[in-house]
């Protein structure tokens, strides 16, 4: 038969203290006092005479001495199982209505085109959401060798066959040409075959991302054109958006400006190159809480576009741990 609420209220009350029961759980744990002794910084003296008052209070000892240690009784078997449910649940009630979290840090290694054009746009509410994470962008090494800890997670621009870490895909990432509204005003069209021959081509310089296109497009382009070459996509956008010419913008560093009529878009044709945005991280690091944190994040916000089936290591994690809860 249950007790009634005022009978257990009762017997809470005449318990020596929650310490005491804190204390026998930790030696039950243990089954060694001076283990016990050393998590709870006691002395074993100490920790015996709160065991002591426990067992006057129940009647009965809880252990018994052997050479190799401490054994339950039969009493002591019984509560060590209620009170080690009992502390667990004690311990989630309190995480969950206080949201105690030690700092942490989060680096996250990032290829400067996205964090300039992408992150850095929304990168605040991130912060403001997680404000127990100090938080630090590095764009000057987006393939920061994970394993060796010089990041803790990466979004890379690649093919995403990196031998090193896992590897999401944010989303596609198709290229097609682009003009800043002024410029297409001046020139009367926004189309590409209307201002051929009479604007300057704005270049990537690592790629051949206009001949390319021109392939799929099945145009020609002037043989002598203007040209302005940058090391940086970021800025050939920026000058695109400037007037200085047209560019041929990757669908995540242009979207944003083109629902702003801060660009338009000049074709319909779109070359798909195979490379994108990628999260990357380790199987180690994919647990941490502020790894999660941040993966949540950017599906919750839109840029990472989860797959129907996610990576196994996500996969096999509860909603919880999968989309950050402290840990």
């Amino acid at each position: 038969m249950m007790p009634s609420g005022q009978e257990r209220s009762e017997l809470l009350v005449q318990v020596p203290s929650l310490r005491s029961l804190h204390i026998f759980e930790v030696a039950a744990r243990h089954l060694n006092l001076v283990r016990a002794a050393e998590e709870l910084g006691l002395t074993q003296g100490a920790l015996s005479r709160q065991i002591k008052s426990l067992e006057q209070f129940i009647g009965a000892p809880l252990f018994f001495r052997t050479p190799r240690g401490l054994q339950f009784t039969e009493a002591g078997d019984a509560l060590a199982v209620h009170c080690q449910r009992a502390f667990a649940e004690l311990q989630s009630g309190l995480l969950a209505v206080t949201n105690v979290r030690s700092r942490q840090t989060l680096l996250v290694a990032m290829a400067r085109s996205y964090g300039s054009r992408v992150l850095s746009k929304k990168i605040g509410e991130f912060a403001l959401a997680h404000p127990w994470i100090d938080l630090t962008i590095d764009g000057h090494r987006h393939l920061a060798d994970l394993t060796k800890g010089e990041a803790d997670i990466a979004i890379r621009v690649g093919d995403g066959k990196w031998q090193d870490v896992i590897a999401e895909k944010l989303a596609d990432e198709p290229l097609f040409p682009v003009i800043a509204p002024k410029l297409a005003e001046e020139l009367g069209s926004s189309r590409f075959e209307d201002v051929l021959g009479r604007v300057a081509f704005l270049h990537f310089s690592e790629k051949t991302y206009w001949e390319d296109w021109a392939n799929v497009a099945n145009v020609v382009l002037p043989q002598r054109r203007p040209n302005i070459r940058f090391s940086e996509s970021a800025m050939m956008i920026e000058a695109a958006e400037a007037g200085q010419g047209i560019a041929m913008g990757r669908n995540s560093l242009v979207e944003e400006a083109l629902a702003k009529g801060q660009l338009i878009k000049m074709s319909d044709v779109q070359l798909n190159d195979g490379i994108a945005y990628f999260l990357c991280y380790t199987q180690s690091k994919a647990r941490r809480a502020t790894v999660k944190a941040l993966r949540k994040w950017l599906v919750q916000s839109g840029l990472l576009h989860v797959a129907e089936v996610p990576h196994p290591i996500f996969a096999s994690l509860s909603d919880n741990e999968q989309f950050g809860a402290q840990s």
